[in-house]
């Protein structure tokens, strides 16, 4: 029994080392007590061209502030990209669904906590890991409409336990046009638009709210950092 015991141990350690090549789903994200992913977010596309633009909610990003201040999370974060890039998407997929499914203990996943998609490609992946983990909510905000337009337009369906929500591009903006589910960032002396994030009033964590994992709730509103 004890040796039984001790391989069933080891297999498993196997197996979370091997899920960890294809890169590491995160814990200990404090805002949202939820199991996160996260990448370079320097790597954007769109979110790189509005950094540029004061009246974006991408420039002055708090993800790439952190990667500045912060060598390890810069590196970890470049490394899961790299990873992916290398990745078989299948096999990623597989990964990713089975870190999810061994740490999260709430139900809720977020993806991209810094960064953002990188392709079609990526995105049919998490689509699949959602699949795999059908009793945990995912919440993925992006900038890539175009990518999540094709998608949509290429036949592929929203798994009912994943939220894509569409940023605005613009602080103060209005719900991204053609967008399920959406979100804004508004300025000091502006209204919220949406549901308004109330994280600030609870020592920046999201409590029991679980608004924007809820597709309910058409569009959310963060107050400007």
């Amino acid at each position: 029994n004890a040796r039984r015991i001790s391989r069933k141990i080891e297999e498993r350690i196997m197996l979370v080392k091997h899920a960890k090549e294809f890169g590491n789903v995160s814990t200990n994200n404090t805002k949202m007590g939820t199991t996160t992913y996260a990448i370079d977010a320097f790597a954007c596309k769109v979110g790189s061209k509005l950094a540029k633009n004061p009246n974006t909610p991408c420039h002055g990003c708090y993800a790439r502030k952190l990667q500045k201040l912060r060598p390890s999370v810069d590196q970890g974060w470049k490394l899961n990209l790299s990873k992916w890039l290398q990745a078989d998407p299948k096999l990623w997929s597989k990964a990713m669904a089975f870190q999810i499914n061994r740490y999260n203990t709430d139900g809720y996943h977020r993806w991209f906590d810094s960064g953002d998609l990188q392709s079609l490609e990526m995105l049919q992946a998490i689509v699949e890991v959602c699949e795999l983990t059908p009793t945990i909510k995912h919440w993925l905000p992006t900038q890539e409409r175009a990518m999540i337009k094709q998608f949509k337009a290429n036949g592929g369906t929203v798994p009912h336990n994943l939220v894509i929500r569409v940023s605005a591009s613009l602080l103060d903006g209005d719900m991204p046009s053609g967008a399920d589910n959406g979100s804004q960032v508004f300025t000091k002396g502006s209204d919220p638009k949406g549901f308004e994030c109330k994280a600030r009033h609870n020592n920046n964590a999201c409590g029991p709210c679980k608004a924007c994992w809820t597709k309910s709730v058409k569009l959310v509103s963060y107050p400007k950092h």
